[in-house]
């Protein structure tokens, strides 16, 4: 799967620094993104690119890898040829995107914020459905690259009747669900408490909607529900 690209929306680099779970960090390119229109580029990069990958033309790789990170051509020897790309959070895309739409811009001055923060317009209907359609537009070009891809999303959570708790995908409205039948596995991560004399917290990803939350997967050879303590390794196994 290497190498992989990860489109960075909340600054999470320190995620990756020292982390016993990276095996190969020096695989791994961060490109730093706060807008849709640099996610949007980014895909339109890794189209490209895929091209060039598949076609073996080292030339290319280089000239684009040299637009995109800035590096004169004759400083790279080995272009790189992604395999995987990484979107985290898609949760913070969706909000990039309702930013654009109201006309604010997440570099902008906080005295520009259209004043008292009680005179800024709210979204109304017409705006989220716009969010929607541009949000499923973005999530089918990334999908449709030939390209792992991973996409990462906080929760949240409603409450029925008797006050019982189900977990979602924090997207707005109607894309929490939408979205989940755009790719093949959606994967619900939760963390354990550490345990005496341990160092790390056991995780646990479901990938069944085994307990209040939503989690699939259309892989027919994938039998469990869900796996501990989860490597992409174990996890591109499992499905073969």
């Amino acid at each position: 799967m290497n190498d992989v690209l990860m489109i960075d929306a909340e600054s999470g680099e320190m995620s990756l620094e020292s982390n016993p779970r990276v095996k190969l960090a020096d695989k791994i390119d961060r490109v730093r993104v706060s807008s849709f229109q640099q996610v949007a580029h980014v895909q339109e990069f890794l189209k490209a690119h895929c091209l060039h990958r598949d076609n073996n033309n080292i030339d290319g790789l280089k000239n684009l890898e040299s637009r995109f990170t800035g590096v004169p051509v004759s400083e790279i020897e080995t272009p790189r040829r992604y395999k995987t790309v990484l979107i985290d959070s898609v949760t913070e895309v969706n909000q990039f995107v309702m930013y654009q739409i109201m006309g604010q811009a997440t570099d902008m001055k906080l005295t520009e914020a259209n004043g008292d923060a009680a005179d800024m317009e709210v979204a109304r209907f017409e705006e989220f459905r716009k969010s929607n359609q541009m949000m499923q537009l973005l999530i089918r070009a990334y999908r449709d690259l030939p390209i792992n891809v991973l996409m990462v999303c906080s929760e949240q959570y409603t409450q029925d009747e008797v006050k019982k708790f189900h977990y979602t995908p924090a997207l707005t409205g109607k894309l929490s669900s939408q979205i989940q039948g755009f790719v093949d596995i959606v994967g619900y991560l939760k963390s354990g408490s550490i345990p005496e004399g341990g160092t790390e917290a056991p995780r646990r990803l479901f990938v069944q909607p085994v307990g209040n939350f939503d989690a699939k997967s259309r892989i027919a050879k994938l039998k469990q529900s869900y796996f501990d303590n989860p490597t992409m390794t174990t996890i591109m196994a499992a499905i073969k």
